[in-house]
């Protein structure tokens, strides 16, 4: 029973920062539309619309080209969404 709640934990985890990576995504593409930035940084509008919607977790080198789309570095990308998670945030557990 450890074990599901465990990974209960992670998935609800692991949609805090999807959701979190949408809104970011959100506020920083402003009237960019998905298609322009799908044809510029070669991402799938499909993805970028997941992502915005906070269904999809986008991998590291999907991060650093929707950072070069939205004019921000990736690291900024990644503390934004940093920021909006709850203090102490842990995909493990200690």
């Amino acid at each position: 029973m450890a074990i599901k709640k465990q990974s209960d934990k992670n998935f609800k985890n692991k949609i805090l920062i999807q959701k979190a990576a949408g809104e970011i995504f959100k506020k920083f593409k402003k009237n960019k539309s998905n298609y322009l930035l799908s044809a510029e940084y070669e991402i799938s509008t499909s993805l970028l619309s997941n992502i915005e919607r906070g269904l999809k977790d986008p991998q590291l080198t999907t991060i650093f080209k929707l950072s070069e789309a939205l004019g921000i570095r990736p690291f900024e990308f990644v503390k934004k969404i940093e920021e909006i998670l709850p203090e102490n945030f842990s995909l493990i557990d200690e």
